[in-house]
C-alpha cells in the first residue's frame, strides 16, 4: 500500500532538511514523497534539489496559500492514502508511517488522528495537543479540531470531498475537517501515540488581526455545514490551550 506523504514549503531554508530527513528514516517501505515547494527565493529549491534522492516528486510554482500547493501535491500523488508533515516539523518516531497505516489497514477506516507537541526552539515541549484522544465532531462548534498534520487519510476521500478549499488563508484544514465529519458513514479512529513534533510559530501563531480572522472564516465554515456556530463557544478552546501548555505530558 502505497503512502503518499506531502510538504508545502516557501523560503524555509532553515527547516527542510530536517523534515525531508525525518520522511526518508521512516521504517515503511512504501513511501511517495512529494515536496512542493512555493517558488521559494532563497535557499530552500536548492537544498531540496540536493535530496531528491530522498525525494520521489519536486514541485515548484507559484501557489494562492498552503492549501493550493496541498491539493497540487494530492493531485499528482499515487498512494491510497495521503499523510502531511510540514517544513519544519519531524515524526516523533521512525514509525509513525507504518503504526498509522496498521491502525486505518487493520480496522478498515478512512481515516487516522494522532496527537501532537509543540516545541520551542530549546526543544522543551510548549504544548501537548492530545485532542485526538477524546475528540468528538460536536467540538468543532466550539473551534476545537483534531492536529491537522497527524492526519492519514485515504485519498479517495479527499476526492470525494472536492479537496481543501483555498479561500482561506490560515483554516482551510479546519474547514476540511468540517466537511470530513459531516460525510456519512466515514470510518475514523485515534492512535494513542504523539506522531509529530512541530515548531512553535506556524501559520495559526498570527497576531491579534490574524486571530480574528480566524474566528470569523470558522464561523462562516461552520455555518457553511450546518454546524452550531456561536463564537463565544470558542472560549472552550483558549481554556483547552491553556490545559496543553499546563499539563504537557
Amino acid at each position: 500500500m502505497i503512502v503518499s506523504i506531502i510538504t508545502v514549503v516557501k523560503n524555509d531554508f532553515r527547516n527542510i532538511q530536517k523534515t525531508i530527513d525525518s520522511v526518508y528514516n521512516q521504517d515503511y517501505q512504501n513511501i511517495e514523497y512529494i515536496v512542493v515547494d512555493g517558488n521559494s527565493t532563497d535557499k530552500t529549491l536548492a537544498i531540496i534539489k540536493k535530496n531528491k534522492n530522498k525525494i520521489s516528486k519536486i514541485l515548484s510554482s507559484n501557489d494562492k496559500n498552503l492549501y493550493d500547493a496541498l491539493n497540487k501535491g494530492i493531485k499528482i500523488s499515487k498512494g491510497s492514502i495521503i499523510g502531511i508533515i510540514h517544513c519544519g516539523d519531524i515524526y516523533k518516531d521512525k514509525s509513525i508511517i507504518k503504526k498509522s497505516v496498521k491502525l486505518l489497514d487493520s480496522q478498515k477506516l478512512d481515516f487516522v488522528i494522532s496527537d501532537l507537541e509543540i516545541i520551542k526552539k530549546d526543544a522543551k515541549v510548549f504544548r501537548y495537543v492530545n485532542t485526538s484522544r477524546f475528540f468528538k465532531p460536536f467540538m468543532l462548534s466550539f473551534g476545537i479540531q483534531p492536529p491537522h498534520p497527524t492526519l492519514f487519510v485515504k485519498k479517495k476521500i479527499i476526492k470525494e470531498l472536492n479537496y481543501y478549499s483555498t479561500n482561506y488563508k490560515i483554516v482551510g484544514d479546519f474547514d476540511f475537517f468540517c466537511k470530513l465529519f459531516k460525510k456519512k458513514n466515514v470510518k475514523w479512529s485515534n492512535l494513542s501515540i504523539t506522531s509529530i513534533l512541530q515548531i512553535k510559530g506556524g501559520l495559526s501563531d498570527g497576531n491579534i488581526q490574524d486571530k480574528i480572522d480566524m474566528s470569523n472564516d470558522m464561523i462562516k465554515i461552520l455555518k457553511t455545514y450546518n454546524f452550531i456556530s456561536i463564537k463565544a463557544l470558542f472560549v472552550f478552546k483558549f481554556f483547552l490551550k491553556i490545559k496543553e501548555m499546563i499539563f504537557k505530558k
